[in-house]
């Protein structure tokens, strides 16, 4: 990737230790564009130089209180590390929610980690982790929004491991996968400019959440049974070991790329919705979600409903339907 390297600066507050090592992880960072395994696997290293990382995720919000969880890690000889990516439903209390809500890091010591354990356990379950960091994942609109749009969590097994340079290393790091994720979505989407348009409809079509959940669900399989074999490889044969440990890495990349379909909306569907300005957007939303009516969506929004057909049109054009059905149609993806 190009561009200059992030460094800490001299008065940023980190420890030289520190400062060194996210200078490291940035670079190393910007260098795994384009395959996200690799890209948050070594984000899980880059922070294990700096404090303890027993166990790691990175998750994105969908539409539907839904969040994908790409890459899942626990380090525990009964999960042995990798925890398969998934799809889960969010609760209005979990810690999801929270992050959501206030936009701010949660830390196990704000409440002595209720809000943690109040969530879904992942990776070895007979283990409780006694510290814990929660950032959120920002998006940066064109408007200069900042939009949040997933979430990533270190946690310990032992108790006080983290500090507030500690919060602030993560977040510093996270900007820098944001960074990777904008460039990637940004290079996507000039992609899909040049693109010569198909036939048919992509509303005949399963839905993408459809289709990455059964190939996930294969991919699962193929790694529990990968797993097996690898345990059984006697220890005299290091190269068979050695090409049944790749395999079991490329599934677990091949895991996390599936997943990662889903992890947010299409480039199509996001190249529409950019089209909107942010009054529209909510508009459009308020549309395809619950299909309200002119007069109802002005009364949500507070203006007038000569204002509301106005709006409406200009989104009918923007988006190349002719009617409203349309448009739930068109932003489709945003509700897998």
């Amino acid at each position: 990737m190009g561009g200059r390297v992030s460094v800490p600066r001299a008065n940023s507050g980190f420890s030289p230790d520190v400062a060194a090592a996210l200078s490291q992880a940035d670079r190393g960072i910007r260098a795994r564009m384009g395959n996200h395994h690799a890209l948050f696997d070594y984000w899980r290293f880059a922070l294990s130089t700096i404090c303890a990382v027993d166990a790691f995720y990175v998750g994105f919000y969908r539409e539907g209180r839904k969040i994908v969880y790409p890459y899942t890690y626990d380090d525990s000889v009964a999960v042995k590390r990798y925890v398969p990516p998934e799809v889960c439903a969010y609760g209005p209390r979990g810690q999801a929610a929270w992050i959501l809500r206030h936009r701010r890091p949660y830390t196990y010591a704000c409440d002595g980690g209720l809000l943690l354990h109040h969530g879904v356990a992942f990776g070895d379950e007979r283990r409780v982790s006694l510290d814990a960091i929660t950032i959120p994942i920002f998006e940066t609109r064109d408007e200069g929004e900042r939009e949040v749009i997933g979430l990533a969590s270190i946690q310990s097994y032992r108790p006080d491991s983290y500090t507030d340079e500690h919060v602030r290393a993560f977040e510093w790091t996270a900007r820098s996968v944001a960074t990777v994720l904008a460039r990637e979505r940004e290079d996507a989407l000039n992609r899909e400019e040049l693109a010569v348009p198909a036939g048919g409809s992509e509303t005949d079509q399963p839905t993408i959440s459809e289709v990455v959940q059964d190939v996930s669900a294969v991919l699962a399989a193929l790694h529990a049974k990968i797993c097996a074999i690898e345990e059984a490889l006697p220890d005299g044969g290091p190269e068979l070991v050695r090409m049944v440990r790749e395999l079991r890495e490329q599934c677990e990349e091949g895991q996390t790329a599936t997943m990662d379909i889903i992890a947010r909306p299409s480039v199509r569907a996001e190249n529409l919705v950019n089209s909107l300005s942010s009054k529209e957007r909510e508009i459009a939303f308020l549309i395809a979600r619950g299909g309200l009516t002119n007069k109802e969506i002005a009364a949500r929004v507070f203006v007038t409903e000569s204002t509301i057909k106005g709006h409406v049109s200009r989104i009918l054009r923007k988006l190349g339907v002719e009617q409203r059905s349309g448009i739930a149609a068109k932003l489709e993806h945003f509700f897998d």
